[in-house]
C-alpha cells in the first residue's frame, strides 16, 4: 500500500497555490509583481523566490499583530508553490 497521498486542486499541487495564482492573474496590482517577476532574467526559483518575497513584504505591510489571522495567512502563504505559479505564466 502507498502511504504517499498526492491532493491536488484544479489541476495545482494544492488550494492555497491555485488561489495565489488566481489572484495573482485577476488583481491588477498583484498582476503587476507577477509580471515583474516573470520578466527578471533569472532562474525559475530565482523569480519564485522573489515573488514569494515581494507578495510577503505586501502581507508584512498589512501591520497584522500577531493573531489567529496573522498566523492562518502566513501558514497559507508557506503552502504556495512559488515555483509552480512561476512555470504556469
Amino acid at each position: 500500500m502507498n502511504d504517499t497521498v498526492s491532493v491536488t486542486y484544479n489541476g495545482w499541487s494544492n488550494r492555497e497555490t491555485w488561489l495565489a495564482s488566481l489572484w495573482l492573474n485577476n488583481n491588477q496590482t498583484s498582476y503587476l509583481v507577477l509580471l515583474e517577476a516573470l520578466e527578471r532574467n533569472e532562474s525559475g526559483f530565482k523569480k519564485a523566490d522573489w515573488l514569494k518575497s515581494q507578495l510577503e513584504d505586501l502581507m508584512n505591510d498589512l501591520s497584522l499583530e500577531a493573531s489567529l489571522w496573522s498566523d492562518l495567512l502566513s501558514t497559507a502563504l508557506a503552502r504556495v508553490n512559488w515555483l509552480e505559479v512561476i512555470e504556469n505564466n
